[in-house]
């Protein structure tokens, strides 16, 4: 009687132990390159939590890359911040101009 109570309670600290795939963000690596990427005064004007900026694909140049877009305090002003980093190479490779 004593060891289904054990089995059951190592199950239940192995199952909740687990990360669940959809736990880990395949965007945060790409996010962290393009928040690197911007100064500190553009970083000091973000006004979202840079880990959950939205990430597109689109295209920069002629590259394909991703956008991350990064809403700011002068949104209304210059518009977002949008950094485009190389889906190929993992590399900024500018970002968009603001108004």
């Amino acid at each position: 009687m004593k060891y289904p109570v054990i089995i059951i309670i190592a199950l239940i600290s192995f199952i909740s132990g687990c990360k669940k795939d959809s736990d880990t963000d395949p965007d945060m690596p790409i996010r962290e390159i393009a928040w690197d990427y911007l100064n500190d005064h553009a970083k000091s004007t973000v006004n979202i939590d840079w880990k959950k900026a939205p990430v597109t694909e689109s295209s920069f140049n002629g590259i394909k890359a991703f956008a991350v877009t990064f809403n700011t305090t002068e949104d209304a002003l210059l518009g977002p911040i949008t950094v485009y980093v190389s889906i190929s190479s993992r590399v900024a490779l500018g970002q968009d101009m603001r108004d």
